[in-house]
């Protein structure tokens, strides 16, 4: 068992009509992916259809890379959590990938946007 919690320093953001990919012989369809980085790991979060089925999330430690497979729906709360939250870590998990996530540092309770 492998597990790793990076902070994440970049992403970038890929929307198109409709990609494809193919994880665990499960080929889904999918019109965003968001491709976190950190200094020596990187997750790709694909945002599938909602058609498409859903391939169970990888994190391959020899490749330093991990998967997130999430619905449509909740494309924009991964958006806001690394536009406006700092330091956002990912955690990859190669015995539980459905733990794979993005998550915020620790912040004081009641903290606001000012």
């Amino acid at each position: 068992m492998s597990t790793v919690t990076f902070e994440v320093k970049t992403y970038e953001i890929k929307i198109a009509r409709e990609l494809t990919a193919m994880s665990g012989g499960v080929t889904s369809k999918f019109p965003a992916y968001i491709l976190c980085r950190g200094d020596n790991y990187h997750v790709v979060i694909y945002i599938l259809n909602d058609s498409s089925p859903v391939p169970s999330n990888t994190f391959i430690p020899e490749r330093k890379r991990g998967t997130i497979f999430a619905p449509k729906w909740q494309y924009e709360w991964f958006v806001d959590l690394l536009r406006n939250e700092k330091p956002v870590y990912c955690y990859l998990n190669s015995q539980s990938p459905d733990w794979n996530a993005l998550y915020t540092g620790q912040e004081p309770v009641g903290e606001h946007e000012m």
